[in-house]
């Protein structure tokens, strides 16, 4: 019996899985292939399709599984009641949210990456809820923010989420932390400032 036949299921599914958003967050969705995904694996390349049914599922799987981790973070929107910095840090923790199968990149450029160059209904799915959560921040932070119409308050919304993705290379060096953006502070800080001032 090979390697490939003695993993459990879930366990070469996961692997699957990792090695894909690896593959993702360093090269982007176009490197996704049967083959490469094997190789980063260390398994059988026909696994992505015994176990998914090809590139495009697994790819939708980690669009979800990443998308999940993210809105369950912004559960807790839309903030009725809360302050502005409690809007703000319930927004923000999840832009920075470690990826679902790589914790060295995060959850916000997997889905960037898979809503910029995924198959056009995988990349509608991410967009519709990145959308609908920029929509309740908006809503939840106008009260907050009367000197802002609403066009320049969604304005500033994608200036900070942007800010989030951070300029390419996405993925730290070795040895590089998440917070590479800064820290959670500082882009609390900008965030607040851009919001603000």
């Amino acid at each position: 019996m090979g390697k490939d036949e003695t993993t459990r299921p879930d366990e070469t599914r996961t692997r699957l899985l990792q090695a894909a958003e690896r593959i993702l967050l360093e090269q982007g969705v176009h490197a996704l292939t049967v083959r490469h995904v094997g190789h980063v694996s260390g398994l059988n390349g026909t696994l992505v399709t015994y176990h998914f049914g090809g590139v495009r599922s697994l790819l939708s799987e980690l669009a979800h599984r990443n998308l999940a981790l993210m809105a369950a973070d912004w559960s807790v929107l839309p903030g009725h009641g809360m302050t502005l910095d409690e809007i703000l840090t319930a927004w923000l923790h999840p832009l920075l949210r470690p990826a679902a199968f790589n914790p060295q990149g995060r959850a916000l450029i997997v889905l960037d990456e898979i809503a910029a160059h995924g198959a056009a209904e995988l990349s509608e799915d991410v967009m519709a809820h990145m959308v609908a959560t920029g929509q309740t921040v908006q809503q939840a932070l106008a009260p907050h923010l009367p000197h802002l119409d609403e066009q320049t308050l969604r304005a500033r919304l994608r200036f900070i989420a942007g800010a989030a993705l951070g300029p390419p290379p996405r993925l730290p060096e070795s040895g590089a932390s998440l917070g590479d953006l800064a820290s959670f502070d500082q882009f609390f800080a900008f965030a607040r400032a851009a919001l603000t001032q």
